[in-house]
């Protein structure tokens, strides 16, 4: 993919591009126009001449004074009289030019005289510039009217353009900003523009059945975790109830374990979806300075020993303290599903956690299955690697979300045969 661009950069350098190819166009027609301009003007200076010399000088003219004349007056000839002159009309005629030194072309016309009774011609010529002499004047002077006229033109085409589209940009930096979790409609700025008024009420629609849409969900999801808890703890209670009873069959024990687990499965669960509904709802807004060393260490321990009861290995390399601004209650659980998530996905043969603290960062690698996972889906709701696997795809979505309830960065790799999950507080 090229370099982006911006609408207004865009659609100046087709202006640029098209205004330029106008201009260029233009250029053979200005330069026919201005030659027969010339051509006129030259014109009116061989027919002023003409008239002149017939009403001031010829009345005194005589045959003797022709010779002199005409060694003086190159541009104003007398010449005898033939009828291969075109008499009375101006032409275009090539003679050497002694300035020159060479053959260029003159505007001329013959015009029928009288000297003592004969009958002459006056030959009234004007020299003309030079084509190539035209063409260096015109692409000198068009060049810096060009130049000016594109300049100007594109400052002119940039404000009206930015003027224009600023109804547009402030929609998109209004949708930018817009979140679902915040449940506030952006306000959109008025326009009397047709086609950005259509499309800040369509967006307002839209961004109106959305919100609609997920405050149904996050409360259903908030009614249903508050509905289930109490009858997830009815019936976990009839279960401890069922396994105190005497004589039950290796049979019954198994099925009532079975339900047992379920149950717990249910209730993890069930906490989660509660915990996701009131981060949605803002629910977790008081915060403090925290130690964070000091809350990783009051949760390690019994995390430690559940992973060396599985028969991991747990090192812990702490290089610095540091302090975070958080909610205690989501930073413990941060830290603690983290760490179940290492517990939960390691099975290698030689299983190995790894949890390292930096300054602002705080990272555990885990052995686990020999391929990267993907990154795009793992933080998702209910995403899980694979579908053995245990949990109930909660944990990794709780953590992203409280990073970004708190504006920190979490991130996922995997090098050195190791999945590692980072956050940058």
């Amino acid at each position: 993919m090229g370099r982006v661009k911006s609408l207004t950069q865009k659609s100046l350098v087709r202006f640029f591009i098209f205004t330029t190819i106008v201009l260029l166009c233009c250029f053979p027609l200005l330069y026919i126009l201005m030659e027969n301009k010339y051509a006129e003007d030259l014109d009116e200076v061989i027919e002023y001449r003409t008239e002149e010399f017939i009403l001031s000088i010829l009345p005194r003219f005589t045959t003797e004074d022709i010779v002199q004349w005409n060694k003086f007056n190159e541009d104003m000839l007398i010449l005898t009289f033939d009828t291969k002159y075109p008499l009375n009309k101006i032409g275009q005629q090539e003679f050497f030019s002694k300035a020159e030194n060479h053959n260029i072309f003159y505007r001329i016309l013959y015009t029928e005289i009288s000297i003592g009774n004969t009958p002459y011609v006056l030959a009234a010529r004007v020299p003309m510039i030079e084509t190539h002499d035209l063409l260096s004047m015109l692409i000198t002077q068009y060049g810096v009217i060009f130049i000016i006229l594109i300049i100007c033109l594109s400052l002119v085409y940039f404000y009206i353009s930015k003027r224009l589209w600023e109804p547009f940009y402030n929609t998109l930096d209004k949708i930018e900003h817009f979140s679902l979790e915040s449940g506030k409609e952006p306000q959109f700025d008025s326009t009397n523009i047709k086609e950005f008024l259509r499309l800040n009420e369509q967006l307002n629609k839209l961004i109106k059945e959305n919100l609609s849409i997920y405050k149904q969900q996050k409360e259903f999801v908030e009614n249903a975790s508050h509905e289930l808890q109490t009858p997830l703890a009815v019936f976990q209670s009839q279960i401890d109830t069922l396994l105190q009873q005497p004589n039950l069959t290796e049979k019954e024990m198994e099925i009532i374990q079975s339900l047992y687990s379920t149950s717990s499965h249910m209730s993890r669960l069930n906490k989660n979806l509660l915990l996701l509904a009131k981060m949605d709802n803002e629910q977790f807004e008081k915060r403090k300075t925290i130690d964070f060393v000091n809350v990783l260490y009051d949760l390690l321990s019994p995390l430690k020993e559940l992973a060396e009861s599985n028969g991991i290995n747990v090192s812990v390399n702490i290089n610095t303290a540091f302090s975070v601004n958080a909610n205690e209650i989501l930073l413990e659980s941060l830290i603690t599903n983290l760490i179940a998530n290492a517990i939960r996905h390691n099975n290698t043969e030689k299983r190995s956690i790894n949890i390292r603290v930096d300054k602002n960062i705080f990272s555990i690698s885990n052995t686990g299955q020999t391929d990267s996972l993907n990154a795009d889906k793992i933080f998702g709701r209910f995403s899980r690697i694979s579908e053995g696997e245990k949990g109930n795809g909660l944990g990794l979505s709780i953590v992203c979300q409280i990073c970004k309830l708190h504006g920190w960065l979490v991130s996922y790799d995997y090098k050195n045969n190791e999945h590692v999950f980072t956050v940058i507080f």
